[in-house]
């Protein structure tokens, strides 16, 4: 049980960033502007559509799926914050 309530929470910070990352892809973005770099703006709303994607995943998975199956919404998810963040990164 408390596996499944952990999970919901890792949803809805994943669910978090995703708006964060899509309302954020028009306007200032950190030291960033996307409205002046298209890349960094689709990479913004890629990214939003993958954690959404994840979540709607994860829900299913937390709500049908055994405990062990929760690890791959974790990995996915965990994955995708981490490659935009290594983007992010290197833009120049």
């Amino acid at each position: 049980m408390i596996i499944k309530i952990l999970m919901i929470f890792f949803i809805i910070f994943l669910l978090a960033l995703a708006y964060i990352l899509w309302s954020h892809s028009s306007g200032k973005f950190l030291i960033y502007s996307p409205d002046e770099n298209l890349t960094l703006k689709n990479v913004m709303r890629f990214t939003a559509g993958l954690l959404v994607f994840v979540a709607i995943m994860g829900i299913v998975i937390a709500l049908i799926g055994s405990k062990e199956a929760n690890f791959i919404t974790l990995l996915l998810g965990s994955l995708i914050a981490a490659a935009f963040s290594i983007y992010l990164a290197n833009i120049r």
